[in-house]
């Protein structure tokens, strides 16, 4: 009797004694009919596919194996060493052999002719038996790999089928004039080792055939064969493919089934979760909680009350009653079984020879009538078995329907929520697109004020230095008209120089109000282009503007340093505190450095120039050679 029937009957005995007494059934009613929508009771189990194709090839590659092993395949390995002749046992034709061609093992030669020939030594050969041939080593290895490979997956599956969840919950509240009840119990329990799994006669087939097969690989590894070949070191991939393996058909037909395994990358199997909900409780499941219930209050109770001795007093004394009730129910039947006996006018043995045989055709009848009432019972249980199925089935049909009739509404809501959700992102989306517009727009309009801005400081700023410019020039030439007019021309073209650098912003001016105005219409066609491009295409042209600034400011200075120089060699401008602050001396920088630029520019020209006046001079001196 195993841990389930103990409990089973024990809780039997219980409800036979508690089942008709009216008090015990108006505390389980009182319990039952409390908050029953809070009754809750899930059962988790797992129903376990399996792959048949593996199963079936290694079936049939054991066959095979089986017939591998049997071969028992060796190779005689010799062992030979010389030894003195008085520890030879056998001579065999290897030592004859070996003899022949060593014949410094002969010291003693016989005296006549007819006397054996006796060596000091002789070789002698061991021949053993080694079963630890390649072969067998392969079928060794493969065997340890189908084992762990089939353990794997049954103790999987096994956990599989024999997994068992259950959540468990209740909330009662009762309250009488006298009593008040408060119960709430949670049990979860998750067990591997439920010997009751869903009933499915393919998975449990092929759970059995799998078994099977664990049973003949452990059996073919513990074989003599096998044990031997174990002690030498097993075989590591990839398998050498020896005539053996190649023509022997056992072997394989062995590999064939090592290549399948090997090369096997699923499972093997599948699962499915199946879930049991049995709220709201059924009338029987809930009666039999709600005892379970009253019992564990009554134990809270007694413990509480400290009347355990009180108790077991009582239990004494009803147990006492109980018996002498027993015992005076049998004195009573005695007494009339002695007056059955004197009624019928026959003696207590006649009589008792009577009972015994009207007993033994109520035996046979009470046999027959067990028969019928198993007979019964299983038919009950098994209306019952197809009655819970056909309750589960409905269940599970209006669970469906449920669930179809939310899904229906969650897929009208979901057409709703995306019609309003394209209807907003449509609205978003213009409005970004007007915004974006209107950023562009303004941003265009402060770039045309800050350019505009930029290019009237500048050119106001040039005009001023030429101005300036031009009035110290006039004012030199008031002061020192002997030494101005030598370098007029000079002037003349610098001045010349200066107005190509207005003309040149001028030109400038106008190339990027034209450029402007193109690059306007540009990001008016290509507004999507303009807004990721737009920030490039004005750095392009802010540094190329720059450039050019700069190549005009290096003119300017350069003009201003010819200037600066004409005055040195005039006389009119010696070194002074005039260039010591920052600006002015940054100035003088400018100048210096546009000095030099030009320098390097016209060193350039003037070596082509000497390089052609040398060339021209040396050809005029062939020419008058000549």
């Amino acid at each position: 009797m195993n841990q389930i029937d103990i409990y089973y009957r024990a809780f039997k005995d219980y409800r036979r004694e508690t089942a008709d007494n009216t008090a015990c059934k108006k505390d389980r009613n009182a319990i039952l009919k409390s908050n029953p929508e809070e009754d809750k009771l899930t059962a988790v189990k797992y129903l376990c596919k399996i792959e048949e194709d593996w199963v079936k090839a290694i079936e049939e590659g054991l066959v095979f194996v089986e017939k591998a092993v049997a071969e028992e395949r060796q190779f005689i390995r010799t062992n030979g060493e010389v030894i003195p002749i008085e520890k030879v046992r056998k001579v065999s034709k290897d030592s004859v052999e070996h003899l022949a061609k060593h014949s410094e093992m002969i010291t003693h030669v016989p005296e006549s002719e007819d006397s054996p020939l006796i060596p000091d030594k002789l070789y002698m050969v061991e021949k053993l038996s080694d079963y630890a041939v390649y072969e067998n080593r392969f079928l060794y290895m493969m065997l340890c790999y189908l084992k762990n490979f089939i353990e794997f997956r049954l103790e999987k599956i096994e956990t599989l089928r024999r997994s068992y969840t259950g959540d468990f919950s209740v909330s009662k509240e009762i309250a009488t004039k006298k009593r008040t009840l408060k119960i709430k119990t949670e049990i979860y329990e998750q067990r591997t080792d439920n010997p009751f799994p869903l009933s499915d006669e393919s998975s449990a087939s092929l759970v059995k055939r799998i078994s099977d097969c664990r049973e003949i690989i452990n059996s073919l590894l513990n074989t003599d064969l096998m044990m031997q070949v174990a002690k030498v070191p097993m075989i590591k991939p990839p398998i050498v493919k020896t005539n053996v393996l190649k023509m022997n058909n056992n072997f394989k037909r062995a590999l064939a089934l090592y290549d399948f395994i090997a090369s096997y990358k699923g499972l093997g199997y599948s699962y499915e979760e199946v879930k049991f909900d049995f709220s709201p409780f059924a009338e029987t499941f809930g009666d039999e909680i709600a005892e379970s219930l009253n019992l564990t209050s009554f134990l809270a109770y007694k413990t509480g009350n400290q009347i355990e001795d009180y108790l077991e007093s009582e239990y004494q004394k009803e147990e006492q009653r109980r018996k002498q009730l027993e015992a005076q129910k049998l004195v009573e039947r005695i007494k009339r079984l002695k007056k059955r006996a004197a009624e019928s006018g026959k003696t207590m043995e006649e009589y008792m020879l009577l009972l015994e045989e009207r007993n033994r055709q109520l035996e046979k009848d009470s046999e027959e009538l067990n028969r019928i009432r198993k007979e019964v019972e299983l038919l009950n249980e098994r209306i019952e078995e197809l009655n819970a199925q056909t309750a589960e089935l409905n269940r599970r049909i209006e669970i469906l329907a449920e669930e179809l009739e939310a899904k229906e509404r969650e897929i009208v809501e979901l057409n709703r929520k995306y019609i309003e959700d394209i209807a907003a992102l449509k609205k978003e989306h213009e409005s970004a697109i007007a915004q974006l517009q209107s950023a562009h727009e303004t941003e265009i309009t402060e770039l045309k004020a800050e350019f505009s801005d930029r290019l009237t400081v500048t050119v106001n700023e040039y005009e001023s230095k030429v101005a300036a410019l031009n009035a110290e020039a006039q004012q030199m030439r008031e002061a020192h008209a002997t030494a101005v007019s030598e370098y007029e021309a000079k002037i003349a073209s610098m001045i010349d120089r200066v107005e190509n650098v207005d003309r040149e912003i001028g030109r400038l001016a106008d190339e990027y109000q034209a450029k402007l105005k193109v690059y306007e219409q540009n990001c008016e066609e290509n507004l999507k282009a303009a807004i990721s491009g737009y920030e490039e295409n004005l750095k392009t042209a802010e540094t190329n503007y720059k450039r050019e600034m700069n190549t005009m400011k290096d003119e300017v200075a350069f003009c201003r340093g010819e200037l600066d120089a004409m005055r040195i060699q005039s006389g009119l401008m010696t070194p002074s505190t005039e260039y010591t602050s920052r600006e002015r001396f940054k100035e003088l920088e400018n100048e210096y450095e546009a000095f030099q630029k030009f320098f390097k520019k016209q060193w350039k020209f003037t070596k082509k120039e000497i390089r052609k006046t040398l060339l021209w001079k040396k050809e005029e001196k062939r020419n008058k050679k000549k």
